[in-house]
């Protein structure tokens, strides 16, 4: 492939993740935005590496043709293509991480229009959103909806600020319309508590799931570093594999990672179910009876219930405890100073979610080194923090593992 039209295949593809949306609501397909923002990334990241390419084969091709004294054909042509996709990819890239750049501010602090004699306003909080894009596909869905006068969303701060009219809408169905884009929204704290209701127990309201939807299996996947509380880099490839089985619809897991609930489509037949239940985890086992009917109970709650990759909040709260064990098991040998120790704690949990959430613990291949390994994290940040004598007992502390030991937490 000639270098103009590598170039020309990298704007294609750094468009996708920004007009492919514009597209699926210009013919009425708005709701499958969400799946291109989704992986809006690999496509950024695709047009990236093909313009890399573009360039690559334009500069061999140039010292190609000077080497034979030759005048190399398009010449001129080739690089106003390359410089004008270059010019496109680029400020795609900026339309994807400026609001990361700039934005700070959250939703309800910045400066919002007044609202119109009986409108309503509400800032709802949206999880799952990392681009400009996200915003096309959540903005659409709540127009959508009968009684909305106008909806601002932002990918930074996470939230969608909704004026509507009470009397044809209400924060409950606003919530379940994002939820079905495929991000997932949260009824504001003083929503949830004037309604009494969490937001899965409306989504479960409207979506009419009834008990016997819903199947419960116990498993084993509480996380080794914190056994109280689901794992959620274990648990996250199951609920997203059991989603992409014809018969389920959702796939949960509890808060401490011993059940997951099965939402089936109606016409999910017994065999179907049964053929999604073998591929649980080995040691999975049905609930049956009176566990059953607690079980679902727990479940229709809305309560410490996490949905595909919304266990990425246990990984987080795991990363957390982990930090928070070595830095007693520093104390113990060595006093630090109280903000140092927060410091260092925030920081380790942080840089060791954001390594798990992403998958880069794990390598790609067999007998490969993972990109990210908690032995070099966490030795980077300690020494960013610590002194020498310190240092010497953090490495103590890591070397012990981060699983908790028998006088442990």
């Amino acid at each position: 492939m000639k270098a103009k039209w590598s170039g020309t295949l990298s704007v294609l593809l750094a468009s996708i993740c920004c007009v492919g949306p514009l597209l699926l609501i210009a013919v009425g397909l708005g709701t499958g935005v969400a799946m291109i923002s989704r992986y809006h990334w690999l496509f950024i990241a695709a047009a990236v590496a093909v313009l890399a390419l573009a360039w690559t084969k334009y500069f061999r091709e140039k010292t190609g043709c000077a080497c034979e004294d030759k005048t190399m054909q398009g010449r001129r042509r080739g690089t106003v293509t390359l410089l004008i996709a270059t010019a496109i990819v680029l400020g795609f890239v900026g339309m994807n991480t400026s609001r990361y750049s700039f934005a700070r501010t959250s939703a309800s602090a910045q400066a919002q229009p007044p609202l119109a004699s009986g409108i309503n306003r509400v800032v709802i909080p949206v999880e799952g959103m990392t681009c400009a894009t996200c915003e096309v596909g959540v903005r659409y869905a709540l127009k959508s909806l009968n009684g909305v006068e106008s909806a601002r969303v932002n990918a930074a701060t996470k939230t969608a600020t909704v004026d509507y009219d009470p009397a044809k809408t209400n924060p409950e169905k606003l919530v379940t319309a994002i939820n079905a884009t495929g991000y997932r929204a949260t009824l504001p704290h003083d929503v949830a508590q004037a309604t009494g209701k969490t937001a899965q127990q409306q989504l479960n309201q409207e979506r009419g799931i009834s008990m016997d939807r819903i199947s419960l299996f116990e498993v084993s996947l509480q996380c080794p570093a914190a056994p109280k509380i689901g794992c959620g880099t274990a648990s996250k490839p199951i609920l997203l594999q059991l989603e992409q089985e014809p018969g389920v619809t959702e796939a949960w897991l509890n808060r401490a990672g011993t059940e997951i609930a099965v939402v089936w489509k109606p016409e999910a037949e017994t065999a179907a179910r049964r053929n999604v239940a073998a591929k649980l985890t080995d040691d999975a086992k049905e609930v049956q009876g009176e566990a059953r009917d607690e079980a679902v109970k727990s479940f229709l709650s809305g309560k410490g219930w996490y949905r595909g990759a919304d266990v990425d909040r246990l990984s987080e709260e795991e990363a957390g405890i982990i930090a928070a064990r070595l830095i007693r098991r520093v104390e113990a040998k060595t006093p630090l100073p109280k903000e140092k120790a927060q410091e260092l704690q925030r920081d380790l949990a942080e840089s060791w979610s954001k390594c798990v959430t992403s998958g880069k613990h794990v390598a790609s291949n067999p007998g490969d080194q993972p990109a990210c390994r908690f032995e070099d994290i966490s030795g980077d940040i300690a020494r960013k923090y610590l002194n020498q004598e310190q240092l010497k007992f953090w490495k103590e502390a890591v070397e012990r593992g981060v699983r908790p030991l028998p006088n442990e937490s």
